[in-house]
Protein backbone atom coordinates (compact mmCIF):
# COMPACT_ATOMS: atom_id res chain seq x y z
CA UNK A 1 0.00 0.00 0.00
CA UNK A 2 1.21 3.68 -0.79
CA UNK A 3 2.80 5.37 2.23
CA UNK A 4 1.20 8.78 2.40
CA UNK A 5 4.06 9.81 4.80
CA UNK A 6 7.06 8.97 2.59
CA UNK A 7 5.17 11.30 -0.40
CA UNK A 8 7.70 13.68 -1.62
CA UNK A 9 5.33 16.19 -3.75
CA UNK A 10 6.57 16.69 -7.60
CA UNK A 11 6.74 20.75 -6.14
CA UNK A 12 9.09 19.69 -3.46
CA UNK A 13 11.12 17.60 -5.41
CA UNK A 14 12.13 19.89 -8.50
CA UNK A 15 12.76 22.57 -5.90
CA UNK A 16 14.96 20.27 -4.04
CA UNK A 17 16.39 19.76 -7.49
CA UNK A 18 17.44 23.04 -8.61
CA UNK A 19 18.44 23.85 -5.42
CA UNK A 20 21.20 20.71 -5.34
CA UNK A 21 22.44 22.00 -8.89
CA UNK A 22 22.65 24.89 -7.27
CA UNK A 23 24.36 23.96 -4.38
CA UNK A 24 26.79 21.83 -6.65
CA UNK A 25 27.37 25.43 -9.11
CA UNK A 26 28.65 27.07 -6.08
CA UNK A 27 30.95 24.33 -4.34
CA UNK A 28 33.04 23.79 -7.65
CA UNK A 29 33.22 27.55 -7.88
CA UNK A 30 34.40 27.49 -4.25
CA UNK A 31 37.06 25.27 -5.16
CA UNK A 32 35.46 22.63 -2.40
CA UNK A 33 35.13 20.29 -4.89
CA UNK A 34 35.76 19.68 -9.01
CA UNK A 35 33.41 18.90 -11.84
CA UNK A 36 32.33 15.32 -12.14
CA UNK A 37 32.25 14.66 -8.26
CA UNK A 38 30.35 12.17 -7.08
CA UNK A 39 27.84 12.38 -4.29
CA UNK A 40 27.75 9.88 -1.74
CA UNK A 41 24.75 8.19 0.77
CA UNK A 42 25.18 10.31 3.78
CA UNK A 43 26.14 13.18 1.83
CA UNK A 44 22.62 13.22 0.08
CA UNK A 45 21.31 13.10 3.55
CA UNK A 46 22.98 15.93 4.97
CA UNK A 47 21.81 17.75 1.68
CA UNK A 48 18.54 17.45 2.11
CA UNK A 49 18.61 18.33 5.98
CA UNK A 50 20.32 22.13 4.53
CA UNK A 51 17.24 21.94 2.02
CA UNK A 52 14.74 21.13 4.88
CA UNK A 53 16.46 23.51 7.23
CA UNK A 54 16.14 26.26 4.59
CA UNK A 55 19.48 26.94 3.75
CA UNK A 56 21.06 28.82 1.05
CA UNK A 57 22.75 26.66 -1.24
CA UNK A 58 26.29 28.70 -0.57
CA UNK A 59 25.52 28.27 3.34
CA UNK A 60 25.20 24.06 2.40
CA UNK A 61 28.21 24.26 0.60
CA UNK A 62 30.52 25.95 3.40
CA UNK A 63 28.53 23.55 5.61
CA UNK A 64 29.22 20.57 4.13
CA UNK A 65 33.10 21.36 2.72
CA UNK A 66 34.51 24.29 4.64
CA UNK A 67 36.40 24.52 7.72
CA UNK A 68 35.17 22.56 10.62
CA UNK A 69 36.44 23.88 14.22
Amino acid sequence: MFDKSKYVSPIHTQGLDQWTRAWYGEAVEAGFIRRHYQLDPVTIKRLRSYFNAGLSPIEAAQACFGHKN
